[in-house]
């Protein structure tokens, strides 16, 4: 099955650490967007027609902040996704949420439109970690946007936090970790905090202004969210993810598991399985231009800026460096059936990764002892 990922690129104002593609929200560009990622998906769907046989069973609306856009245009892109391909009964329908973008009664329309889950962008309750990261809502607003995606009744309610901000200590983390535990929500992402280059809290670091938490801290903060995660009862089933049984991500598991889904919008990436013109798969990367993307699709032409059918070599590549992220590690016979050979590059590093305790191998499965998960890159870069 495939799933469908659409990109809103739209913010009230850009956070500080952001460095995904995005432009300020205004009427007339969310207008004009609109209706452009449908017309993106009738070209996919006339160039592969075979796509149009498939159903999808997760779709997944983020950005910039989706949530921005307003009921009437997320209904409208939803219901054009539902007109052109067939979804799932259980489908596993997104929406990525900015507390400050919500108002009474919105969750209750946004349920009754056939939206099921909700991923809130939450990444602190501390006003001053807030402050920090430029973002535009306050732990109030949090904990209210909680509330009313709970009493809506969706199947899953997500908070996404960042740790080893600037200036947080193991104390902050640690109240973050416990407040958002006592919501009692159905997944929780932990990421470590990144500064992209180029953005607004990467140059006052440059210039001095504010100082970065250790790598030994961020470790620190990292452990200590496996503790009080593990001990609230959520699995640790991805580096950055944890879930109560039965509220895994299933649109982000197509991502580690290298399975198919279609990019829909500016910035976008898609991985798509058209069969024999492409039969390990062909990537697509959007341009990250809203006015570039728009001029291609009104040309009537596809908006990829890159695309390519993979070889063995990036199929295997993929299939580690994704598929070793999660809990469940990876099946290599399972992958030989797709890929054809396991490579003699990563077999030699397999074989090392073992011996060191790095990886542990049952048979034809491999997996990463969770100790070793944020030290992941380095590690799997041995094998690619």
């Amino acid at each position: 099955m495939n799933g469908i990922y659409l990109h809103a690129p739209f913010c009230i104002r850009k956070c500080f650490y952001c460095d995904f593609y995005s432009v300020e929200a205004n009427e007339p560009a969310m207008e004009l967007y609109c209706g452009l990622p449908i017309n993106e998906l009738d070209l996919i769907l006339q160039t592969f027609p075979s796509l149009a046989e498939t159903c999808a069973d997760t779709v997944y609306f983020g950005g910039g902040t989706p949530s921005i856009l307003g009921l009437e245009r997320l209904q409208r892109l939803l219901e054009g996704i539902r007109s052109r391909l067939s979804l799932a009964k259980n489908a596993e329908i997104t929406l990525e949420a900015n507390p400050g973008t919500l108002w009474e009664g919105y969750f209750h329309r946004l349920r009754e439109s056939g939206f099921n889950r909700i991923s809130l962008g939450v990444q602190s309750f501390n006003p001053s970690t807030l402050a920090t990261l430029g973002r535009i809502h306050t732990d109030r607003q949090a904990q209210d946007a909680f509330r009313r995606a709970r009493e809506a009744r969706f199947s899953s309610v997500g908070i996404d936090l960042i740790f080893g901000n600037p200036g947080q200590k193991n104390a902050d983390w640690a109240a973050d970790l416990e407040e958002a535990v006592a919501l009692f929500p159905d997944h929780i992402s932990a990421y470590a905090f990144t500064p992209a280059s180029g953005t607004p809290i990467h140059h006052a670091i440059s210039r001095g202004e504010i100082t970065l938490v250790s790598d030994d801290e961020t470790a620190e903060m990292y452990d200590m969210a496996i503790e009080i995660l593990s001990r609230a009862g959520y699995r640790h089933y991805e580096i950055s993810n944890f879930a109560k049984p039965g509220h895994e991500c299933r649109h982000n598991q197509k991502y580690w598991r290298r399975q198919g889904y279609l990019g829909l919008g500016p910035s976008a990436h898609g991985l798509l399985f058209p069969g024999e013109k492409a039969p390990l798969g062909m990537w697509t990367a959007n341009p990250c231009s809203l006015e570039e993307y728009a001029s291609l699709i009104k040309q009537g032409r596809l908006p990829w800026a890159r695309s390519g059918a993979r070889n063995p070599r990036e199929a295997w590549e993929e299939f580690f460096v994704f598929g070793l992220r999660t809990a469940d590690g990876v099946s290599l016979k399972e992958a030989e059936t797709l890929y054809g050979p396991l490579p003699e590059k990563p077999q030699r590093a397999i074989d090392k990764l073992v011996d060191s305790g790095y990886l542990v191998r049952n048979r034809d499965h491999l997996r990463m002892p969770e100790k070793y998960w944020f030290v992941s890159n380095e590690l799997l870069l041995r094998l690619v």
